[in-house]
């Protein structure tokens, strides 16, 4: 289980959650959601965490409150990748549909993978509303070799040079590290150069080149 994936616990779990006391409105929606059996998302895995910490961010109607449940293992009952894009392109106006259909193709047809969390996820997996015209689109993408981390950045510059709205989110490499898309590109020059990554269990400042040196050669994934 990595940051981003989509976790679905059994209806009846039970659950703790610093965010809100139980028995209040948000506690009561976070309750009715896992009763409902929509997906939360896996949240870093703190190595001295006890349980399985994931998170939730409620609907409008809830001020996207956003909590962060606790759950013993034993309530999980599937886990799955970041939701496909296209799963949410119904949510988008066309020309924003095409450009990110057209993001997915590139960044799948390299055998690297795309997905996407944040509002316009939440929105997709629940049918309730989460957006507004500011709300920008955060994606996940995870790289493997040289070759698909390259097209991944020329990808992502693309369509966000596209888009009406921001394209934010994460490139991650193989050892579990995502650093922010737009981070890497502006130190591309500067290799050295120390980067926020998030891991599966910490945050922490590691050299760009470190990451890069992570990916693997083309010709081991051929």
């Amino acid at each position: 289980m990595r940051r981003h994936d989509l976790v679905y616990l059994c209806a009846s779990a039970e659950f703790k959650t610093p965010c809100a006391e139980a028995g209040s409105i948000f506690w009561l929606a976070a309750r009715d959601w896992i009763a409902h059996g929509r997906a939360l998302v896996a949240a870093r895995q703190p190595a001295t965490a006890s349980g399985v910490l994931l998170g939730l961010t409620l609907p409008l109607q809830h001020e996207r409150k956003r909590l962060t449940i606790k759950v013993d293992r034993s309530s999980i009952v599937a886990v799955q990748p970041a939701l496909p894009l296209a799963r949410c392109l119904a949510l988008l106006p066309v020309d924003s549909a095409v450009v990110l259909n057209e993001l997915e193709r590139r960044i799948n047809g390299s055998k690297a993978r795309i997905g996407v969390f944040g509002s316009l996820a939440w929105e997709a997996l629940s049918g309730e509303a989460y957006r507004h015209a500011a709300s920008d689109i955060d994606i996940i993408c995870d790289v493997a070799t040289p070759e698909q981390f390259r097209l991944a950045l020329a990808a992502l510059q693309q369509a966000a040079a596209e888009l009406p709205c921001a394209l934010d989110g994460e490139i991650r490499f193989p050892d579990g590290n995502a650093v922010a898309w737009r981070e890497i590109l502006a130190n591309l020059a500067r290799p050295n150069a120390a980067v926020l990554a998030k891991g599966n269990e910490e945050v922490r400042l590691l050299q760009l080149r470190v990451l890069i040196a992570s990916l693997s050669p083309e010709h081991c994934h051929a």
